[in-house]
């Protein structure tokens, strides 16, 4: 056992090449020991309790392979893996307030319908999954310089989600980066806050103290931070935007009645998307192109 942490130790320190930041090996490795697998379903903690690192396989010789990695077995062989298969860790805190969550969905065109707050959580609770395997993805990306960029948080936006989901993130990362250039000069850059001068509704400090606080990297640009925060905004809005055209609508009522925003539409929308549904399994394999029946499906950007 030891010796393996010796050898994972050597990797890490070469990975660095000596990139002229001073003694990053030696934190790099400090900080990397630490990141332990966690293989094991946990309980949904609450919100708003402690977090702790992101946990995965940091010493991989696959590097993002693994985060698409998709060989398992039959699916009639196999109906449940969740006995079989590692599972991604549960956050003791995400990066944003189920407040923050709602006044979102409600700058929607489509956000007249009633917001149920169980439906919110569920949502809050799903994404937060997406939230660690994009930040997974990253963080294995900013080993060879210890440094996280927005360059880091958009291949692994482009890795761990479809081309669609990564380029709606990408579109709303490059939006929001550029109002925040432009309010960077005069009494406007200490009036507002960081969210507000990127047009964002979810927090970026919160985001950018939840980065640090996982230990994405040793450095974190700013940019990061406001690139992750509009991805994962892009997501809410999307889940949300799918529901309501897909979703139940109330008995009784005409077609132009918004859907219903439940825990069970949302559950049930994500279940028939092939985009959502495999990136918010609680498994660390990612599975791509199914739906929750196990049938291959065309993502909607590619359906005719």
């Amino acid at each position: 056992m030891a010796r393996r942490a010796k050898t994972a130790v050597r990797t890490l320190e070469d990975s660095t090449l000596d990139s002229g930041y001073g003694g990053a090996a030696g934190s790099l490795r400090s900080s990397n020991l630490s990141l332990a697998s966690d293989s094991h379903p946990a309980a949904a903690p609450p919100h708003g309790a402690k977090g702790r690192p992101l946990t995965g396989s940091m010493h991989s010789r696959h590097n993002s392979f693994d985060t698409v990695n998709t060989v398992l077995a039959e699916d009639s062989e196999v109906p449940d893996c969740s006995g079989q298969c590692s599972r991604l860790p549960e956050l003791d805190e995400v990066p944003w307030t189920l407040e923050e969550v709602e006044a979102l969905l409600r700058k929607e065109p489509t956000g007249a319908a009633p917001l149920s707050r169980d439906a919110v959580a569920r949502l809050s609770s799903l994404l937060s999954r997406a939230l660690v395997r994009v930040a997974r993805e990253a963080q294995r990306l900013s080993l060879r310089y210890a440094k996280c960029t927005r360059s880091e948080v958009q291949s692994a936006m482009e890795v761990v989600l479809t081309w669609s989901l990564s380029a709606g993130g990408t579109a709303a990362a490059l939006g929001a980066l550029s109002l925040y250039n432009m309010s960077t000069g005069g009494a406007d850059r200490l009036s507002r806050g960081k969210s507000a001068r990127c047009g964002l509704t979810l927090s970026v400090g919160r985001f950018y103290r939840w980065m640090v606080d996982s230990r994405v990297a040793l450095r974190i640009h700013e940019h990061a931070a406001i690139y992750l925060t509009a991805c994962m905004e892009s997501l809410f809005r999307e889940v949300h935007r799918r529901l309501m055209q897909a979703g139940p609508r109330p008995p009784d009522k005409e077609d132009a009645e918004p859907p219903m925003f439940t825990a069970e539409a949302v559950d049930q929308t994500i279940n028939n998307d092939s985009e959502f549904w495999g990136l918010l399994q609680p498994h660390q394999h990612l599975i791509c192109g199914k739906n929750a029946s196990g049938k291959p499906k065309l993502p909607c950007s590619v359906q005719a």
